[in-house]
């Protein structure tokens, strides 16, 4: 009896202790940005979550300063940055969080035009996509797979993000 009842204080405290301490790959880097206003104090969380670095799962969340969800991407890290990542790869996944967290912000003028955007890279159709870019609006562009990045634009009216397009980059951010 005394037996059970150690090993239940033993796994009781193993589900108590961190993951990433444990060998899970569950880190986060948090941060302020001016997304929604060029005053705002948005937040941004970029997560690993995984029983491992090479099985983790990414999370991108951008929140307004009230804390309102406007943004959110999650994959497979491995599924969309390949062997990046190593099962104990703490160091190499940390470093990728830090750069991940850092989206490069600019404004929907700087969008393709529609006529040189590849098919597919986009949910909107051409009209709302014209008008868009023609509106100037906020954008934010992230890294969402090897050499690829997810952009989307601030829509004040609507109070929301939406996803404005994707598209391969010239150099690898992953």
């Amino acid at each position: 009896m005394r037996l059970i009842a150690f090993a239940l204080a033993a796994l009781a405290v193993a589900a108590c202790a961190p993951r990433g301490a444990a060998g899970g790959c569950d880190f986060d880097v948090s941060r302020t940005i001016a997304f929604t206003a060029a005053d705002a104090e948005d937040s941004l969380q970029v997560r690993s979550l995984g029983p491992a670095c090479d099985k983790a799962i990414g999370l991108f969340v951008l929140r307004t300063a009230d804390g309102f969800p406007v943004w959110s991407w999650s994959a497979p890290l491995a599924h969309r940055f390949g062997d990046a990542f190593g099962p104990q790869d703490h160091e190499q996944m940390q470093d990728f969080l830090r750069r991940w967290a850092q989206p490069r912000l600019t404004t929907t003028g700087t969008a393709p035009a529609w006529s040189r955007l590849p098919a597919g890279e986009t949910t909107l159709d051409q009209l709302t996509y014209e008008d868009v870019r023609a509106r100037n609006l906020p954008m934010l562009c992230h890294f969402s797979g090897t050499a690829r990045e997810t952009c989307v634009f601030w829509e004040p009216a609507a109070g929301g993000a939406g996803h404005m397009f994707d598209r391969d980059t010239e150099e690898s951010q992953g």
